[in-house]
């Protein structure tokens, strides 16, 4: 079965973010079972801000996402509308919008809500975690 995940809740709001990661490993974990794209919405775009620094005892859920895109595969998809207005930039829109810097996280790519449509045709299974 083919799985795509919407994370709309915050990673700093919410537990969304984790269940998310949890869920996904278990997905990839099961033999029958494949993962085509996860997809951060609204406040989840924080997740993808690579100068976010959680405290030392906490989990950073964003090296936790880059992991397992890495060891998986699996795409990190992050709306650009969200990301935009929430401060997250990759080179070309901090170019386009004049700022100095970029910030989005290695792993993690800007995308229109088209590509949402097109997870949600392709997989058999669209899993919403939201806070």
């Amino acid at each position: 079965m083919k799985f795509a995940l919407l994370v709309t809740g915050g990673p700093f709001q919410s537990k969304s973010c984790h269940s998310a990661l949890s869920f996904a490993k278990a997905i990839i974990a099961h033999p029958d079972h494949e993962l085509i794209g996860v997809f951060f919405y609204e406040d989840a775009v924080l997740v993808a801000n690579q100068l976010s620094n959680p405290p030392r005892d906490e989990m950073n859920i964003t090296h936790s996402w880059q992991q397992l895109a890495q060891t998986s595969g699996v795409e990190l998809k992050v709306c650009i509308a969200a990301a935009i207005r929430r401060g997250i930039l990759n080179e070309a829109e901090a170019t386009r919008h004049e700022q100095a810097h970029h910030n989005l996280a290695s792993g993690f790519t800007l995308e229109g809500l088209g590509t949402l449509i097109e997870l949600e045709q392709q997989a058999d299974r669209l899993v919403r975690f939201r806070p």
